[in-house]
């Protein structure tokens, strides 16, 4: 898996982000938080935007495939299979947590409800 598909798996977040203040709003079943935080380049796509589409490359390409097919390489060069950033939505910069603390406090609440996911699931094989 590349940095393209990890953009897109978001789990069970809810994320809102206030420009105004420059904070986010977390929520992850009944746990919510707020977090301060400042903008940055969008590690995903370098900050264009845009990336090439992961069906397309995620594989690898070998310059003898670019060869045998210079339509291809054309197009792929041009930005005919570009998408817009899974990461971002396009905007070229995202929301980054000021403090470290907040952010580990975010993943402390994913696992626990990952945990806690993870333990219903076996109860519901036992027949509970």
């Amino acid at each position: 898996m590349d940095r393209r598909d990890a953009a897109r798996d978001t789990g069970k977040w809810y994320i809102s982000f206030d420009q105004r203040t420059m904070t986010a709003r977390a929520v992850f079943d009944d746990e919510d938080c707020s977090i301060k935080c400042h903008f940055d380049v969008c590690p995903v796509c370098d900050g264009k935007g845009t990336h090439v589409n992961p069906s397309i490359d995620s594989h690898g390409l070998t310059s003898e495939e670019l060869h045998e097919d210079p339509d291809f390489a054309e197009d792929y060069f041009g930005g005919f299979y570009d998408v817009p950033c899974y990461h971002c939505d396009g905007k070229r910069v995202v929301p980054v947590p000021e403090d470290e603390a907040d952010l580990n406090r975010l993943y402390e609440i994913e696992e626990a409800e990952y945990q806690y996911a993870k333990l219903c699931e076996a109860e519901r094989r036992m027949g509970a």
